[in-house]
């Protein structure tokens, strides 16, 4: 069953075929994303390399923090790049509904941000949320390893 939809909500009617790729999707992630990377800023190379090998130490608290560093920090990267998928897609949907080449009159007169501004707003949002949480685990994760001599 096919459902047409307008030009302006969307480009393509929905059938039950696969979706084609957003054609601003991001390329393949060369670099760690910015939970990795503070992580590895914050510690340096040398701070890196035990984190990684604590964590393989199960029934240790100190451990279970670098576990919990690890995760907060890939956390932090999936929303990261969940935001920037985010942004794509709606500077793709301004840019199907800005074109020139449009007729006037079906471009939206209000509420042209509506849902793609609350929901960019969320993504942020999470994404500073997680970020923090980050700089507390990787702060405790730190004076932990202080205290035990590792670090």
């Amino acid at each position: 069953m096919t459902h047409r939809i307008s030009r302006i909500r969307g480009t393509a009617a929905r059938t039950n075929m696969p979706s084609k790729p957003a054609r601003s999707a991001p390329g393949p992630q060369i670099s760690p994303g910015p939970g990795t990377q503070s992580v590895r800023t914050v510690l340096g190379d040398d701070g890196y390399r035990p984190l990684t090998d604590q964590c393989l130490r199960r029934g240790t608290a100190l451990g279970a923090l670098a576990c919990l560093v690890r995760d907060t920090a890939r956390e932090a990267d999936r929303l990261h790049g969940k935001l920037r998928r985010h942004a794509a897609q709606v500077r793709d949907y301004l840019g199907d509904v800005l074109n020139p080449r449009l007729d006037a009159e079906s471009v939206p007169v209000t509420g042209l941000l509506a849902n793609t501004g609350h929901t960019t707003d969320l993504h942020a949002a999470r994404f500073a949320q997680q970020m923090n949480q980050l700089v507390l685990v990787l702060e405790n994760y730190q004076a932990a390893a202080r205290h035990t001599g590792t670090a």
